[in-house]
């Protein structure tokens, strides 16, 4: 019934790898062929992720001819992309692909997207994205102290992004990644010890006009100002406002609804010690007005805008499930509160320190065994009209540890806590997932994980049928038949998903790659 239940976008798209961050803003990194007759280049990058996922599970109740173990597609409450639970120990498939051409300061870019890969699954029609961006980039020549980009069309602007080449361990953007038709204007000037920044931009969005949607055409614009010290520190402060003032749609259910708003605002910080890791930390709020109109112009803390469906910021913060089908009954939010949230991720190459404490001007790109720890967190608090979240927290936090013992063979371990609800404990619970990794080399651009997780739950299963808040939770818009949250006993010929409660143990076979 509509909404996004994807891995999300990946952490290694066109504008977020690790290569061009050495080269600077939007540095390509490969040609697909030589240029054409008029002295046109071409570039192709692109990333996949392609996880086999097993879910290892019991029968209370064999029947003859039955195995008291069963296995079946990993049933989670913490792999759906949109939702407040993500965490990145058991992502589904996902795969972007982007054909730029170009010449001398001027190039066209194409990028095209889909998930549920359909020869190891089923056609899902909704998963094949298709071309999802397209969008022209000028960067003219204004010396060596100045830079101008300008790009026009469907792109993506990326703000709040807490890992050092991605969007960080939780894979969400503290200020928003915006997705519109528009246009973007970055400029950066250098002074003798800094380096500033700003851009600006605007843009539309056309809604899903699926009658269970209920959001309307939206308008964003944002601004953004960076100061960079000697390319070790940065600070950087946002401001995004998104907007809905549309006619009431044919039998729109929400007639004479008040025009919507969403706006984001805050700053953060992104410290490089060297030796002695990156530390990113930020602070967002998010500020909702009737905003169950406002479609996602900006996915932003796990949420897609401000009403699609329930992915955006009303259903995953602002309201409890029963007030999706009716947003203005009494109690319900109407997508009117706020979401302040504090987040950091903090990382570190053991050979990096210990080689920084020999030589202080060491500098490491990992061509050799390291060690590399993560610490990372999310702390969520929740201001709404609606009584029943009102005051609410939500935290999570975990670690990762990954050793490369030699250039094609590592282990690595994460652990994560969550705790969706700070008034019913009963909804938190922990992963740790053990993992092998294989690669062609110390720094390579693929990846093969074998990984092992254990879901610890404070209450796996609801025992109290008119309290199903008192166990955790599956994600927001449950799609069929995809999760422990799709059972249903009112339709007889839905064939539902088999499971109706998330796994214990989860097997995972992952293969990826970026170029």
């Amino acid at each position: 019934m509509g909404g996004d239940d994807t891995g999300g976008p990946s952490s290694a798209s066109a504008d977020a790898d690790p290569a061009q961050a050495k080269g600077g803003r939007d540095t390509p990194t490969s040609t697909s062929g030589p240029g054409t007759s008029e002295g046109l280049s071409t570039e192709f990058h692109g990333f996949f992720r392609a996880p086999m996922r097993l879910g290892i599970g019991k029968r209370d109740d064999p029947a003859d001819g039955q195995s008291s173990t069963t296995f079946h597609n990993a049933v989670t409450p913490d792999d759906q992309y949109l939702s407040w639970q993500y965490t990145r120990h058991n992502q589904r498939d996902w795969a972007e692909l982007y054909l730029s051409v170009g010449k001398d300061f001027a190039k066209g870019t194409v990028g095209l997207e889909a998930y549920n890969f359909t020869d190891a699954s089923y056609n899902e029609q909704e998963a094949q994205l298709g071309i999802s961006q397209a969008f022209v980039t000028l960067t003219p020549d204004l010396g060596s102290e100045d830079r101008l980009e300008l790009r026009a069309g469907a792109h993506w602007g990326l703000y709040g992004e807490m890992g050092r080449y991605d969007a960080g361990e939780y894979d969400t953007y503290l200020f928003g990644r915006t997705a519109v038709m528009g246009y973007t204007v970055h400029y950066e000037h250098d002074l003798p010890s800094v380096t500033l920044k700003a851009e600006q931009g605007f843009g539309t969005r056309r809604p899903d006009p699926d009658i269970f949607n209920k959001t309307r055409f939206t308008l964003l614009h944002h601004e953004h100002v960076w100061a960079q010290l000697k390319q070790d520190y940065e600070l950087g402060l946002h401001f995004l406002s998104s907007w809905t003032q549309e006619e009431d749609r044919n039998l729109d259910p929400l007639q004479d609804q008040p025009d919507g708003s969403l706006i984001v605002y805050g700053g953060d910080l992104r410290f490089d010690f060297h030796g002695f890791g990156l530390l990113y930390a930020g602070f967002s709020r998010v500020v909702a007005k009737d905003a169950i109109t406002v479609a996602p112009a900006i996915n932003v803390i796990h949420s897609n805008g401000g009403g699609e469906y329930d992915h955006g910021i009303t259903g995953n913060y602002l309201d409890t499930r029963d007030c999706f089908e009716t947003p203005r009954a009494t109690g319900c939010s109407g997508g009117n509160g706020a979401v302040s949230t504090l987040a950091a991720q903090y990382e570190l190459s053991l050979s990096n320190l210990i080689g920084s404490m020999r030589d202080p001007e060491f500098d490491w790109w990992g061509e050799g065994e390291d060690v590399v720890v993560k610490l990372y967190g999310m702390l969520n608090w929740v201001s709404s009209d609606n009584d029943r979240v009102d005051g609410l927290r939500k935290i999570k936090y975990g670690a990762d540890v990954e050793w490369m013992l030699v250039k094609w063979f590592g282990l690595g371990a994460r652990a994560d806590r969550l705790q969706p609800n700070s008034r019913v404990p009963e909804q938190s619970f922990m992963i740790l997932s053990p993992r092998v990794i294989f690669r062609s080399s110390w720094v390579s651009n693929e990846m093969i994980t074998v990984q092992y997780s254990r879901y610890v739950y404070n209450q796996r299963e609801c025992g109290d049928p008119t309290r199903p808040e008192l166990c955790v939770q599956p994600p927001p818009s449950v799609e069929l038949p995809d999760g422990f949250g799709s059972a249903t006993a009112d339709e007889d010929t839905m064939r539902t998903v088999s499971v109706t409660r998330p796994d214990v143990n989860v097997f995972r076979v992952d293969a990826s790659m970026w170029w």
